[in-house]
């Protein structure tokens, strides 16, 4: 597979209208509304991590969230700052995270599925770290029951989610679902809710 990291993702947000990228979604995304609802969740911080058009950002400020959106991309951050001043935007890349409040949630809707298999372990180590003690990990990555291509993001199984997680965080639910948004097949997914293990 190609090095994701290196994806020219300034570029992307320079050329391509953010209503019109495959991962846009003016919805908050249906599997994390399900859980939130399901926990009666509405207040506390919430990080969106990769926020890209900051969609999901905004619909969980709407529901009561405090919410930070970061982003590789400093173009996106850009956009979102324009798109919705009342949430804070920083441009930041999570391997090489310069966060240092902490967070009662974090979602991850598609950026753990473009970091490559020897930094894996890294990012559970950052979000593990900005996370409240008994914090919860949201996650939807790509599933490794969409076929493999060699390029755009990697496929995740089951196996590596446990392998990568488990040894700092409780997986309370690994369910298989799709990502519903601008793309133009329905790409399988895989969401993920983690609590955050006691240090």
């Amino acid at each position: 597979m190609t090095e994701q990291r290196n994806f020219d993702w300034g570029n992307v947000y320079k050329n391509i209208k953010i209503t019109e990228m495959p991962w846009y979604s003016p919805d908050l995304d249906q599997d994390l509304k399900t859980a939130l609802d399901k926990m009666g969740l509405n207040s506390g911080t919430f990080l969106d991590i990769g926020t890209g058009p900051a969609t999901q950002a905004n619909k969980l400020a709407e529901r009561g969230f405090e919410v930070t959106g970061t982003d590789i991309s400093e173009d996106a951050i850009l956009l979102a700052k324009q798109a919705y001043n009342t949430i804070e935007f920083i441009h930041d890349d999570i391997l090489k995270t310069n966060l240092t409040k902490k967070f009662d949630f974090i979602f991850d809707r598609g950026c753990f599925h473009v970091i490559d298999e020897d930094k894996r372990e890294i990012y559970a180590s950052v979000v593990f770290n900005l996370l409240n003690e008994s914090g919860l990990l949201f996650l939807k990555c790509f599933s490794d029951k969409m076929p493999e291509t060699g390029i755009g993001p990697h496929r995740i199984s089951e196996k590596i989610i446990r392998e990568t997680f488990e040894g700092k965080f409780f997986i309370n639910e690994i369910k298989d679902t799709e990502f519903k948004d601008n793309a133009p097949r329905t790409p399988k997914a895989l969401f993920v809710i983690m609590k955050r293990r006691f240090e």
